[in-house]
C-alpha cells in the first residue's frame, strides 16, 4: 500500500517562457505609494485625468525617503501609453418638440415604476414595440450622420443593463458577438 503523495514529494516545475512575451523588471515588487509625496500624488492624478502622450517617458521617480531603498541601478524609466480613450458624454442641445417632451415624461414614469419594483408597468408587447421603434430611430439617425451617445451619461444605465440588452438584441436578430465585432471594425462605428 503506497502513501498518498504530497506537494513535498513532487518537484516544482520551472515556469516556461511564452514566446514574444516581454519580461519587465521588478515584477515581484508590489506597487505602493510609500515613496510618493502629496505633490507627487496630485501630479499623478492630474496626469491621469489629462491623459499622457503616447510613449512619453514618465518623470523621474521621486527620491526615496530616508531609510527606503531606491530603484535598482540601470533600471529604465517607466513609459505610459494610452491604449484607448473613452470620450466624455456629450450633452446634445436640440430644440424641444411635443413628441420629445412626451417621451421624456414617459421615460421618467417608467424609471419611477422600475425603481418602485413595478416590473409589470408595461406588457412585454409594449416593451418590444418601444424597443424596436427606438432601435430603428437611433440607427436611422446614425445613418443620417446625427451621431450622439445612445444614453445621456455613463451613469444612466449599468454595464449589466447594457450587456443584457445587447445580448438580447443580438439574439433577436440571430447575430453573434463575433459578427458585431467584425461589423464594427469594417464600418468604423
Amino acid at each position: 500500500m503506497s502513501s498518498p503523495r504530497t506537494s513535498k514529494d513532487k518537484p516544482a516545475k520551472p515556469a516556461r517562457a511564452v514566446p514574444g512575451a516581454k519580461v519587465s523588471r521588478g515584477v515581484d515588487k508590489v506597487a505602493s505609494d510609500a515613496g510618493m509625496t502629496g505633490k507627487d500624488k496630485a501630479n499623478f492624478i492630474k496626469a491621469m485625468m489629462e491623459g499622457v502622450k503616447p510613449k512619453a517617458a514618465a518623470p523621474a521617480a521621486p527620491k526615496p525617503r530616508a531609510g527606503k531603498s531606491g530603484a535598482a541601478k540601470g533600471e529604465k524609466p517607466v513609459t505610459v501609453e494610452i491604449l484607448r480613450r473613452i470620450p466624455a458624454p456629450v450633452k446634445v442641445s436640440t430644440p424641444s418638440n411635443k413628441e420629445s417632451d412626451e417621451a421624456l415624461k414617459f421615460a421618467s414614469l417608467i424609471e419611477a415604476k422600475v425603481a418602485g419594483g413595478d416590473l409589470g408597468a408595461l406588457t412585454p408587447e409594449a416593451v418590444q414595440a418601444l424597443m424596436a421603434a427606438l432601435c430603428k430611430l437611433y440607427a436611422a439617425n446614425v445613418d443620417a450622420g446625427n451621431k450622439y451617445p445612445v444614453v445621456s451619461s455613463r451613469m444612466a444605465i449599468t454595464g449589466t443593463d447594457s450587456m443584457i440588452l445587447c445580448g438580447a438584441l443580438l439574439k433577436a436578430v440571430d447575430l453573434q458577438v463575433f459578427e458585431l465585432g467584425m461589423w464594427q471594425s469594417w464600418s468604423g462605428l
